[in-house]
């Protein structure tokens, strides 16, 4: 009987930076909430997703990661401040199109290479002629920087998603 895989919420490695801020304690607050995500049908037929906490996951189930950051400082986090970058862990893979997109005030990228480089689209493995793009089910890391001011109190939720192997 195969054991379930235990979701690493605790020991999932988050980095946020927070660049040269004249404080002694960290501007950012940050929590991560972790769920099972099911599908069920709807009597009209339709489905949705559902989701419930996530303490174990078995093989072929989704789990998806809600990375919420807060500016608890009582400081404007300008610009290119803020970066959260996460892992992809091992033993899961990468759902495409589940990160929290690009859009005016985030953008979002993705590394195939432990994080040593970063792109928002067509993520390149290899070098000279054995360059390609990554499949996004090969990403290793995702990173998000935000574009705008984050004033204090502003509070930003990130999502993505992983299929257990």
């Amino acid at each position: 009987m195969r054991r379930p895989w235990i979701v690493p919420a605790l020991s999932l490695l988050l980095l946020v930076s927070t660049v040269a801020l004249a404080q002694a304690t960290d501007p950012l607050e940050t929590v991560l909430e972790t769920y099972v995500v099911s599908q069920v049908t709807r009597d009209d037929g339709t489905r949705e997703d559902r989701y419930s906490p996530a303490t174990q996951a078995r093989p072929g189930q989704v789990v998806e990661y809600r990375i919420i950051v807060t500016n608890v400082s009582d400081e404007t986090l300008p610009p290119g401040i803020v970066v959260i970058s996460v892992p992809i862990l091992e033993g899961t893979q990468f759902v495409p199109s589940s990160a929290t997109p690009s859009s005016d005030e985030l953008l979002t990228e993705f590394s195939a290479d432990d994080g040593m480089t970063f792109a928002e689209n067509n993520v390149f493995i290899g070098l000279g002629d054995d360059r390609t793009i990554a499949d996004p089910t090969a990403y290793t890391t995702v990173r998000w920087t935000v574009l705008v001011d984050m004033e204090p109190g502003d509070e930003l939720t990130l999502v993505y998603r992983v299929t257990i192997r």
